[in-house]
């Protein structure tokens, strides 16, 4: 028997994700996706922050695709914020895009490889001695 949740993804046409069973964005590679974090700048809601960041730009160095929030977050262990954001379509162009607006803005970048959180000025964390939640 087809449950109702297996109906529904059938209709959207992927699987969706169990609350219980998120993966933190940028710790499985998706062909296609990049994931990046950004630097919490301690005054802003973090969707305008977002908005900010990717909208800094005009025009876009990317051509096609999109960005959008990711809905995950990390703390490192001094409580410094980051916020998860995947692009799609234009991968060089958006990762200009998003790199000109975090300089412009004086936020830092991160990405996940092997298991550790790599901050663009250097430092890196193990994911496991940060805090993850999504949102």
């Amino acid at each position: 028997m087809t449950t109702q949740l297996e109906r529904l993804e059938k209709i959207l046409g992927g699987k969706i994700e169990q609350r219980d069973a998120r993966v933190i964005p940028g710790t499985v590679e998706v062909k296609g996706l990049r994931v990046v974090y950004f630097s919490d700048d301690g005054k802003n809601p973090s969707g305008k922050q977002f908005w900010n960041l990717t909208t800094h730009t005009n025009p876009h160095f990317a051509t096609s695709g999109g960005v959008n929030e990711r809905g995950c977050k990390i703390t490192l262990p001094d409580g410094q914020l980051f916020h998860a954001v995947g692009y799609h379509g234009d991968l060089d162009g958006w990762r200009k895009d998003i790199e000109a607006g975090a300089k412009a803005l004086h936020l830092l970048l991160a990405r996940i490889e092997g298991g550790r959180l790599l901050i663009s000025d250097g430092r890196a964390f193990a994911l496991s001695d940060c805090k993850v939640e999504f949102c």
